[in-house]
């Protein structure tokens, strides 16, 4: 009856050091797959008209721009550029204010450029997208109109070797009515976290190479 332990013995040890080898391989790409959560540092500027140079100018009848900066940190990947409009404004892409000035706005357009400052090593730097206007502002000091901006997700990457990630940032659309001001919003996606050190991998592989030790160590 005794005479077949040690094998027992020796195949557990085996099961043991597969079952050891797993769990590390499964914790290093758990590691790798879940979003770092990164601090996002910006700001935004914009104009109207066709291939306008955003600063340039910010007032279209009625309709004012003003600017922003942002210094937002992601939660699980995701960070919201949300805050209201503000004097300045802060923690958004910048804010809206539309008057009474009677106008037909549609056919209009406004171009916004966003800057990133951070991360470091942010990719490419800024973005120039573009829209289309549409609504009216009556003589009876009613209406308002919707800012159609492109919601394509901008794809950016940051960093390099084990500091590398990439993000994606997205544009909400705006509607503002008369006598009103709103606050230009999005979001960014975290896509990819940081690469394991190798410092990570070796400490994997002097592991692996230890519990390999100890089974051809009971063997004998």
């Amino acid at each position: 009856m005794n005479t077949h332990r040690p094998a027992r013995a020796g195949i557990s040890l085996r099961r043991s050091a597969i079952a050891l080898a797993a769990g590390a391989v499964l914790g290093i790409a758990s590691g790798a797959a879940n979003a770092v959560d990164t601090t996002f540092v910006g700001s935004t500027k914009g104009c109207f008209g066709v291939a306008c140079a955003p600063g340039a100018s910010a007032t279209l009848v009625g309709l004012t721009y003003a600017d922003s900066t942002f210094n937002v940190t992601s939660a699980g990947g995701f960070a919201s550029i949300g805050n209201g409009p503000g004097t300045p404004n802060l923690d958004n892409l910048g804010s809206f204010t539309l008057t009474t000035a009677p106008f037909t706005y549609t056919g209009n357009h406004f171009d916004l450029q966003v800057s990133f400052t951070a991360p470091p090593g942010t990719t490419p730097g800024s973005v120039l997208i573009h829209d289309t206007i549409n609504g009216v502002v009556g003589a009876t000091d009613n209406g308002g109109l919707f800012i159609d901006l492109d919601n394509t997700p901008k794809h950016f990457t940051f960093g390099s070797g084990p500091t590398a990630g990439s993000f994606d940032f997205f544009l909400n659309d705006v509607s503002i009515t008369t006598g009103h001001s709103v606050a230009l919003t999005g979001t960014i996606s975290t896509q990819v976290s940081a690469v394991p050190e190798p410092e990570t991998y070796a400490l994997f592989l002097a592991g692996l190479g230890a519990v390999g030790f100890m089974v051809r160590r009971r063997k004998s």
